[in-house]
Parts: structure tokens; C-alpha cells; sequence
């Protein structure tokens, strides 16, 4: 944070910088009760009371004066961190950062095709549409108003597409995922898959299952040069599938069953207000009757490790747990349950760089790329050149992946997650499980140890984040606990005019943008 002018009438007295000294003001109770003028005094009191011996390190910066006007000058007010965002722009108070993109490409992005993002990835079906979040879309569209429509102008050009290993990966551990349910599409119709991965990784998986489930992405946020959520990564990787999706979309069967994209960082721990901004959120999802009209009888969670990763996200369990005492079946798996085979030969490859679907309902970099191997699996998402950046044409390695890392074992999918009628698992139940997802010892025999564990997961109500904020019924809006997602402003306390964020300095917001009126 940079030093007040000498205009300014509030001295910083203390910069306490060390951990677990320095309170979060957005987290901090006290600054719910500042909806109306206080003094920045009282405001100190107010904070020493609810917090005792937490430090207030943050707001000494306006420490009162003896002067009885300087104590009114201003106060802290805590605004929802997307509504300011989009009132006032993307990057507000932080117009001088700039965003870092990894595995940046170097393919041309339209300005149009940005605008067009939220229109053009809404799910075709209406029965999806209420489901569908396109609020981190509209942060490059041009229908936005003021100064946010000024901003967005700036995101778009800042805007790259990028293609990381960790994409590549994704996409064809998804593509594993899509060719066994090619093979039963039954299982398909009836199933709703929600992939849960960090931003990036989430929509590469995602895509390559985009031409049998319809995706519903419920990106609830908007970028921030300082955002705890690295959601402007996840626009990038968006930008790069759009012409896929696009493509996709127009040959995917109607109806389709939800395949419902999610951002794993939305819930990303939050504790320094000093250098990040809260751009968190919480997922919405149907409730168990809505997917029940949709066809859905079971739900596959995919999460990105199968070790450390074996349970929902906090905003999640309601929902899992309803679903479940609704008759769903919910189970789990794990990306990297999908992975190539060791003992199968590296080849290599020509392609372009994004990748088109195939008869066989998979994906594959290109057709001159050849068909997928024995077990009818893609072997690619988009692909890299030796500087490890997409191009037109490029050679790479390329391996298939499988369920459980070999062609042998792929098809025991249906063996341990027994929703297909051919899958023959109805005997020796183990494990206590009363759901459909349970195996016979026979079946248990042909699960490589190394395998997660998901197909024996069952969401049970457990204390998270929101239990002290009880939603009381799936698919109501998700309370969230006090400071969740919001900013703390500087506001005035005599004209109420928004006088700039309190992570920066007066001086540093008059000098980037002007001051707004306050609501």
C-alpha cells in the first residue's frame, strides 16, 4: 500500500505486517455493523471489542485525529465485490496490475467472439438454462454500462488464450471418460456429470465430454488483477475451446444429458486483504426433483485426485447429501484415475492445434492425427510445438488414456460404477453401501489398488464453511458467512461518495479513477 499525500489529514501511526496480527477486515464481523456512517474511532472500538487482541493494523492507516471533522471525513462499508466490479470495472483500485497468463498461446483472439461468449455458451436446452452462471462471460461482453463497459474494453484486449500441460492432461483424461460412455449410452442419458477441477483443467475435461453432455458452466465471478480466484485463467482456457465447444454444440444430440463445469479456486482460502481481492463464490445446483425431470437417476463428481481429494466441496454437501436422501445415486471420481499405459509406445504426432470430434463420440487432435486406440480413446486436446506453444501444425508425443492406467482394466468402470445393465455387479454386496454403486467380490478383485476409492463414496452431512448459515432446502440460494465475497470501501461520510477501495491508498485511487457516488 503507498504512503497518504501530504493532503491527506490521517497519518499512519503503525504498519504491523506480521502474521496472524494483521486481521482480515473483509472476514472481520465488526465491519457488517458499518452499513451506516461511524466515526473511524468508534470503528476501532467497535473492532477491539468483537475481536479483543486482533489486530487492527489495516484500519490504523485512518486512525482518528483529535480533530472531531477529520473523524467523520470517512468509513469503511463492506459491498459485494462483484456488484463493484461491475459498477465501477473489472480491475477497479487496481488499474495498474496487470494479469499473468501461463502457457499463453499465440492464437489470434476476435473481439467479437469474446463479446459473444455468454450467448454463445448458454445451453441450448431451456430445461438447463436456469442453471447456467454467465457472469464470468459477461466481464468481456459489450453490454455492460460506465465505467465497467470502459474496463471490459481493457480485459478483452489484456485477454489471452492459453494451452497448459495440465489442459492437455485434462482433456484426455476426459476423453477416456467420454468413450466409455459411448459405449453405453444409457448409462449416459441417465447420468449427470459435474467436474469440478481448477478453472483451466475443468473446462479442457469438459470439453472433451461436450459432445454427448451439454455443459452448464456456472462461473459466478468476474477477473481481478488481485482476485484470490485466478478466474481470468479460466476465461483464457475458454477462449482457446470456444471454437470447439462451438462445433460441438451443433452436433450434440438433443436433448443431452447436464455435464455441470465448475471452478475448483472459487472457494480458494482467502486471508491477506492487503494484496488480494475477494472474487470468491459458491456453486448452484439443481435440486434433486429438478434432475429427476431431466431424466437423471445418477451423478458423477469428478475431482482431481483420488488421494487427498475424496470429498465434495464445503458449498456442495447440502446439495450431495439431499440428493442422496432423495434416491440419487452420487459417487465419485477421480481424474487422474484416468492415465495413459506405461508398456504402450510414445508416438508421435501432426496436428492442429484444437481438436475436433470423431464418429466413434470421442475426441482427437485432428483426422490426419489417426483414430483412437484399442479402446476407441483420444489421444490429444490441442497440441504443442517443441517451445511447448500451440501453432497452426505441430509435432508432438501423443498416449491414450484409460480407466486405471491400461486397456485391460478400462471397461471395469462399468464393473465398480454399475449403472449400465450389462455391467453385471448385483451380487456379494460389500462394503455397507445401500446405493447402487457397490461391487461383488468379484468385481472388487478387478480394481487396480492404486484406483481412488470413489466408487464406495457416499455424501454424508459434514461441518463446513456454511454451517453456522444453514440453506435449509437444495437449491435455495447459499448463504455465505460474513465478508464472503465483499470489499471493503472507503466511503464519505458526508456525501456518501465511494472514495476508492481500502486496500489502496486515497491517493493511489484518486490518481486511477474517480471517485462514485454511493448507494
Amino acid at each position: 500500500m503507498s504512503e497518504e499525500t501530504d493532503q491527506n489529514p490521517f497519518q499512519r501511526k503503525v504498519m504491523t505486517r506480521e502474521p496472524g496480527i494483521v486481521g482480515a477486515q473483509w472476514w472481520n464481523e465488526g465491519l457488517t455493523a458499518m452499513s451506516d456512517p461511524v466515526t473511524r474511532r468508534k470503528a476501532l472500538q467497535a473492532l477491539a471489542v468483537l475481536g479483543g487482541t486482533v489486530a487492527v493494523g489495516g484500519l490504523v492507516l485512518s486512525a482518528a485525529g483529535d480533530d472531531e471533522d477529520d473523524e467523520e471525513d470517512e468509513y469503511l462499508e463492506l459491498q459485494d465485490s462483484l456488484k463493484v466490479q461491475r459498477e465501477r470495472g473489472w480491475n477497479f483500485g487496481a488499474t495498474g496490475n496487470s494479469l499473468a497468463f501461463a502457457g499463453q498461446t499465440q492464437d489470434a483472439l476476435k473481439p467479437e467472439d469474446l463479446a459473444a461468449l455468454s450467448t454463445e455458451l448458454a445451453p441450448k436446452q431451456d430445461a438447463l438454462k436456469p442453471y447456467y452462471q454467465a457472469t464470468l462471460f459477461q466481464s468481456v461482453s459489450g453490454n455492460l454500462m460506465g465505467e465497467a463497459r470502459n474496463a471490459s474494453v481493457t480485459l478483452r484486449k489484456a485477454l489471452r488464450p492459453i494451452f497448459t500441460p495440465e489442459m492437455d492432461t485434462a482433456f484426455k483424461q476426459g476423453s477416456a471418460l467420454a468413450s466409455l460412455f459411448a459405449k453405453q449410452q444409457e448409462a449416459a442419458l441417465t447420468t449427470a456429470v459435474l467436474v469440478d477441477l481448477p478453472g483451466p483443467e475443468s473446462v479442457a475435461f469438459a470439453t472433451a465430454l461436450a459432445e454427448r453432455f451439454e455443459p452448464v458452466f456456472t462461473y459466478d465471478n468476474w477477473p481481478h488483477p488481485r482476485g484470490v480466484v485466478p478466474a481470468h485463467l479460466t476465461l483464457a482456457a475458454v477462449a482457446f475451446y470456444q471454437p470447439t465447444l462451438r462445433k460441438l454444440a451443433q452436433q450434440r444430440p438433443v436433448p443431452a444429458p447436464p455435464m455441470f463445469v465448475l471452478d475448483r479456486h472459487r472457494l480458494a482460502p482467502y486471508s491477506d486483504e492487503r494484496v488480494q481481492f475477494d472474487n470468491r463464490y459458491v456453486a448452484r445446483m439443481p435440486t434433486a426433483e429438478q434432475l429427476r425431470k431431466l431424466g437423471i437417476q445418477h451423478v458423477l463428481y469428478v475431482v482431481p485426485n483420488g488421494k487427498t481429494q475424496m470429498q465434495e466441496l464445503d458449498d456442495l454437501n447440502e446439495d450431495f447429501v439431499a440428493w442422496r436422501a432423495a434416491g440419487l445415486d452420487v459417487k465419485l471420481v477421480a481424474a487422474n484415475d484416468f492415465r495413459p499405459d506405461p508398456t504402450e509406445p510414445v508416438t508421435s504426432v501432426v496436428s492442429t492445434t484444437q481438436p475436433v470430434a470423431t464418429d466413434g463420440g470421442t475426441l482427437v487432435a485432428t483426422p490426419d492425427a489417426g483414430t483412437a486406440r484399442d479402446a476407441g480413446i483420444s489421444t490429444d486436446a490441442g497440441t504443442t510445438t517443441d517451445a511447448g506453444t500451440p501453432s497452426t501444425r505441430s509435432t508432438h508425443v501423443s498416449r491414450a488414456y484409460y480407466f486405471g492406467g491400461s486397456p485391460a482394466v478400462h471397461h471395469t468402470f462399468w464393473s465398480v460404477y454399475p449403472w449400465s445393465r450389462s455391467s453385471g455387479s448385483t451380487t456379494g454386496r460389500m462394503l455397507g453401501l445401500s446405493s447402487a454403486g457397490i461391487l461383488s467380490t468379484r468385481d472388487l478383485a478387478q480394481v487396480p489398488s492404486d484406483l481412488s476409492r470413489g466408487y464406495a463414496y457416499e455424501p454424508m452431512r459434514r461441518s463446513t464453511m456454511f454451517s453456522s448459515v444453514p440453506r435449509g432446502a437444495s437449491g435455495a440460494p447459499q448463504p455465505v458467512p460474513s465478508g464472503f465475497g465483499k470489499v471493503a470501501m472507503r466511503v464519505s461520510s458526508k456525501s456518501r461518495a465511494i472514495l476508492g477501495p481500502a486496500f489502496t491508498s486515497r491517493s493511489s485511487w484518486n490518481r486511477s479513477s474517480s471517485s462514485y457516488s454511493g448507494g
